[in-house]
């Protein structure tokens, strides 16, 4: 399906696995460019409505296809499309590695990272890590996946660390979520439609429970480290995934004049694809144009 790109190139990760990248560049020149890093069982075809709206400000988005998800089977012979990661270092190092071959390719332009759900966890856990010495301008984070909106119960937990010991690929289908992401019927639309052809995940596993709440609690107990980026984060009202008020105490416990945290409360969990990403996306960049002018 095409989702309006320039271009898309294989990047390739480490020796054993290549992603997609998928590339919007603005017509005229280039002021600054975002890494956009997609939520679980979504895939980078997703940033096409944040790239359309900043490719028209000077803004290029390189997005990758995140490991098992999107184009990944494809291109990796072990690939299957699924919510799964053996380690969320394994996203920070793929995002690191990306973040260097953008630079290349854009030298002395401001680079930008934006992200969503878990998109928007592993970029946090990303800037505490490997890339807290970085160059990135500035973080934008939409419904950043802190805590599960749904609680497991303990049994369950318990359950699935012994399965992903032993079956760490094992893999199960969630309670459907597709008609609670927008108010936007054309992009539900596509989304279904993804599903569908199978760009867009429908199952997830065990492991990816387990590291996800580990990641978590590890980047809500190093908020307070998060020193030197700005950020600018939108939570939504309605988030039947992510919990709203664990993002707001996240954002709170970030130093004085780095966060700038804006909240919609009828929106669902997309923002980016919601029916008033325009009036977030003005805000967005407002706050963007003081970390390149």
């Amino acid at each position: 399906m095409d989702y309006g790109e320039t271009t898309c190139e294989v990047f390739q990760a480490d020796e054993k696995t290549k992603l997609l990248a998928r590339i919007w560049l603005p017509e005229q020149g280039i002021k600054a460019v975002f890494i956009g890093i997609h939520g679980g069982m979504a895939h980078g075809g997703d940033w096409v409505t944040s790239a359309q709206y900043f490719n028209e400000k000077g803004v290029a988005l390189y997005a990758l296809d995140l490991r098992w998800h999107g184009a990944y089977p494809e291109y990796n012979d072990d690939g299957k499309n699924f919510f799964h990661i053996n380690s969320y270092d394994d996203y920070a190092r793929d995002v690191h590695g990306f973040y260097g071959w953008v630079k290349e390719r854009h030298p002395g332009i401001p680079i930008f990272i934006i992200s969503h759900s878990n998109g928007a966890l592993i970029s946090l856990y990303y800037g505490l890590s490997i890339g807290k010495n970085s160059d990135i301008k500035g973080y934008v984070l939409s419904s950043p996946w802190l805590e599960n909106r749904v609680a497991v119960p303990m049994a369950l937990r318990y359950l699935s660390k012994l399965i992903a010991a032993v079956s760490p690929t094992f893999s199960i289908a969630p309670e459907p979520v597709t008609d609670f992401l927008t108010h936007d019927k054309a992009i539900t639309a596509r989304h279904y439609e993804d599903e569908k052809i199978g760009i867009r995940g429908t199952r997830a596993s065990a492991k990816l429970g387990v590291e996800s709440e580990k990641t978590q609690a590890w980047v809500l107990k190093n908020m307070k480290q998060w020193t030197r980026f700005p950020l600018f984060c939108v939570i939504a009202g309605q988030d039947k995934l992510a919990v709203p008020a664990t993002t707001e105490r996240a954002m709170a416990g970030v130093p004085a004049g780095l966060a700038k945290v804006v909240t919609y409360d009828e929106n669902y969990h997309e923002n980016f694809n919601e029916v008033n990403r325009r009036e977030i996306f003005d805000q967005v960049w407002e706050w963007m144009k003081a970390y390149i002018e």
